[in-house]
């Protein structure tokens, strides 16, 4: 009983060790507190900006904004009043590349959409009424697809151009608004929608009068887009078109990158736009030179048409959508030349 009573006070040791815990608890403990974190991410966080704004430093922003027309740019301010200009520091900024990029991206979108569109009408393709509800939420589509001349597809397959409307949106259940000959809002009942080329349209001169009386602004050139009829009789070459032949470029790759912007493919030194017509398919191909150094200069050449063998086709019997497409992109081009300015003789 003795041994035992002296070793009585051995419990009492832990009680140092219960003491020496606490205190390295409490020592433990400013470091589990938060506060000081959150005070130096204070102090160092950037104000909130505008949106749609990005801060560029020194009490400027830059955002990218559309005009009237919808084209973007890049935009600048200082200290909340917006610039006349963007100033080329400011472009060349990390800023101002990212926002670069970002409108490169989003213009390169916005050409997409309208080609997209453009080859819908070139090769008469049905468009389906989910695919068209499915991209109308982006402004780029919209704004390609609005008024629109649409014409419905039947179930077989039949198209009646008199039952056609400018083109305003989808309802899943009402079907596919627009806005008829007689300027009233309706619903064509129809899972497929055409968007045919103005060649093909029966009265397309009401139509383009229609178009000015209820306010149609069209993103796609359709009903006020340039036409050409083919030539009743063969012309000196049965195969070919000299009319925009003779164009003076100062160098090849200006004109290949023009026929590239028009948002034409250019193959073998010839400027390309593709066509399905009555079910086949015909390339208008316009010669931009001799296909040699890009850095030299160049001459414009022929415009002819090729099925989808690669033959010649005789000037006269080319269809009438391809023919005009063909003459309209050799005209486009030809357009920007290089036109000699006539000095006055002294």
């Amino acid at each position: 009983m003795a041994k035992t009573k002296g070793k009585k006070p051995a419990p009492k040791k832990a009680a140092p060790a219960a003491k020496a815990t606490k205190t390295k608890a409490a020592k433990k403990a400013p470091a589990k507190k938060a506060p000081p974190a959150p005070k130096s991410a204070a102090r160092g966080k950037t104000p909130p900006a505008d949106p749609g704004w990005m801060d560029a430093g020194k009490g400027h922003a830059l955002g990218i904004r559309a005009n009237d027309d919808g084209d973007l740019k890049l935009v600048a301010k200082k200290d909340d009043k917006e610039l006349g200009s963007v100033p080329k520091p400011l472009k060349e900024s990390p800023v101002g590349e990212k926002l670069g990029a970002a409108l490169d991206f989003l213009e390169e979108h916005a050409r997409t959409c309208l080609h997209t569109v453009e080859t819908w009408m070139l090769r008469s393709l049905p468009v389906p009424r989910g695919v068209l509800e499915s991209v109308l939420p982006d402004e780029n589509w919209s704004r390609v697809l609005r008024d629109a001349w649409v014409v419905g597809v039947a179930k077989d397959g039949k198209v009646d151009r008199e039952a056609g409307g400018f083109f305003r949106g989808v309802d899943k259940h009402k079907g596919i608004g627009v806005v008829d000959r007689d300027g009233e809002t309706t619903w064509l009942d129809t899972e497929t929608v055409v968007i045919p080329h103005p060649v093909v349209l029966d009265e397309v001169d009401d139509l383009r009068e229609l178009a000015i009386q209820v306010g149609v602004k069209q993103g796609l050139s359709q009903l006020f887009r340039e036409t050409f009829v083919p030539p009743k009789t063969p012309p000196e070459d049965p195969h070919s078109l000299g009319t925009y032949a003779g164009g003076e470029f100062a160098m090849l790759s200006q004109a290949i990158g023009l026929a590239k912007r028009l948002g034409y493919r250019v193959s073998g030194g010839a400027s390309v736009c593709r066509v399905l017509e009555n079910g086949r398919y015909v390339e208008a191909r316009y010669s931009l030179g001799d296909g040699g150094d890009p850095m030299y200069e160049t001459t414009t050449g022929e415009l002819s048409w090729v099925d989808d063998k690669q033959r010649p086709i005789p000037v006269v019997d080319v269809p009438a959508i391809a023919f005009s497409e063909g003459t309209r992109m050799a005209s486009l081009i030809y357009a920007k030349r290089k036109i000699e300015k006539e000095g006055s003789d002294e």
